[in-house]
């Protein structure tokens, strides 16, 4: 047998004890110092082992700590990315009924500059041929028995949202004749979730069963970066109101932070505030600005660095711990990265002119799109060689990725900067500057777990 090479050893308050972490199984224990030098060995024989030890080892295997020194474990890393990233169950698509937005905001990646225009779009919301299409195409895909996850998109999809929800109850009759399943969500910047009584219900009632809306800071913080496009009017009380109106009907609610060096000192205040208004419970998470297109490039100098972000995070989230957040009461925890949508077979974002797109960062950009909607059996050369290079796309072609230890729980990051912004190369995740900070929080709050057990006993 072998240590595994997907093992992190770190110390513990108890100078007598380690404890151990491995990236591919994500499986975390406590060890007594004096019975690790197993795991500074190239290998062992199992069967010269005294009892005790063997039975040690045993444990050690369940968590994947030990493997059978025939192991390949890269391999299975590879078989388990893979089984994931070519899963014919469910077709994912990402839909934007419109690209047209209430908003102005400052770092928004699908801005347009000299470089990169989309002056080419013929119609700012989807119109009935080209929702034909979709559901046509969706007909033939349930009837191979896959499950159909839809993320409504844009520009901001509420300004459509009477498209959203006569798609969805189509797509819902279509999956419903076919025995198969339908499920939903979107990304909303919130704003009109207040302005009609009924849209939250409407949500409810067609399946969407989580939001994520984006909230930049406190009132004056997040109004000086994510206003309303052409007065530059404030927009955070509304979609405040537009949070309570989805926690009342039971959505469930994802509020992200976007943040750079430009907010970072307000955070907390952003927290007191959704604290105020019995928000705690609602899950709340940062987002990085990065500058994904030409559009947002002016905005770069602004962007952090990931490890500065990941010094971010981890604060962040000892602070939601501390002031009682549902988002702080679970450790944030790592777990074996899935394929991005965006290099999947049966994944793709549609835009309102029937164009299809393989990353969201793209919608609209006609210049990459890999097809139509409608004449998916005529695609052009071009655009099906763009669509393999997504497809083809995997961390496994890059040796510092296939040497790190991290792979599994990263998996190259984003394909998107992989291939267009880091000149071909991957992109190191969060993990890369925060796991043994995150890995810490989880193994503090399994032993008080334990504590807290054994007293009541």
């Amino acid at each position: 047998m072998k240590p595994s090479v997907y093992n992190f050893v770190w110390s513990t308050d108890d100078p007598e004890k380690v404890m151990i972490f491995n990236s591919l199984t994500t499986a975390l224990a406590e060890v007594r110092k004096s019975r690790i030098d197993l795991l500074n060995v190239s290998q062992f024989d199992y069967a010269l082992l005294p009892e005790s030890e063997r039975q040690f080892v045993d444990e050690l295997r369940k968590g994947g700590f030990v493997v059978d020194d025939t192991a390949d474990e890269l391999r299975t890393v590879k078989f388990n990315y893979n089984s994931d990233k070519y899963d014919s169950s469910i077709a994912r698509l990402v839909i934007a009924p419109t690209l047209a937005c209430n908003f102005a905001c400052s770092y928004c990646f699908e801005q347009t500059d000299k470089s990169q225009s989309r002056t080419r779009e013929q119609n700012a919301f989807m119109p009935d041929e080209i929702k034909r299409d979709l559901l046509s195409y969706i007909e033939k895909i349930v009837k191979t028995g896959k499950d159909i996850f839809v993320t409504w998109y844009g520009g901001e999809p509420l300004l459509a949202k009477e498209i959203v929800f006569d798609l969805s109850q189509k797509i819902i009759a279509i999956t419903e004749e076919n025995n198969v399943e339908y499920s939903a969500g979107m990304m909303t910047n919130g704003y009109l979730l207040s302005a009609d009584p009924g849209t939250v219900q409407n949500l409810k009632k067609n399946r969407i069963k989580f939001i994520h809306v984006t909230l930049d800071g406190p009132r004056e913080v997040h109004d000086s970066r994510r206003m309303l496009k052409g007065s530059n009017g404030p927009t955070f009380d509304r979609i405040l109101e537009g949070i309570k109106l989805l926690k009342a009907n039971d959505i469930e609610t994802y509020i992200r932070v976007n943040i750079d060096r430009s907010n970072l000192d307000n955070l907390n205040r952003l927290l007191d505030v959704l604290k105020e208004n019995d928000l705690s419970d609602v899950f709340i998470y940062l987002g990085q600005v990065i500058p994904y297109t030409a559009g947002c490039k002016s905005y770069e100098s602004s962007c952090m660095l990931t490890e500065e972000f990941s010094t971010i995070n981890q604060e962040f989230y000892k602070n939601l711990n501390l002031m009682g957040f549902q988002a702080g009461r679970e450790s944030f925890y790592p777990r074996f990265a899935r394929a991005c949508d965006a290099n999947r077979t049966n994944a793709f974002v549609l835009d309102p002119d029937g164009d299809m797109y393989k990353c969201w960062t793209e919608v609209g950009n006609k210049t990459t799109s890999i097809g139509k909607i409608g004449d998916l059996t005529r695609q052009e050369q071009e655009k099906e060689n763009r669509e393999i290079q997504w497809l083809a796309w995997e961390p496994f072609e890059y040796q510092d990725c296939v040497k790190c230890k991290m792979l599994p729980i990263c998996m190259g990051g984003c394909v998107h900067q992989a291939m267009f912004i880091n000149g071909g190369r991957p992109e190191c995740k969060e993990w890369k500057y925060g796991l043994e900070n995150y890995v810490r929080n989880m193994f503090s709050s399994l032993k008080a777990q334990r504590a807290a057990i054994e007293k009541s006993c």
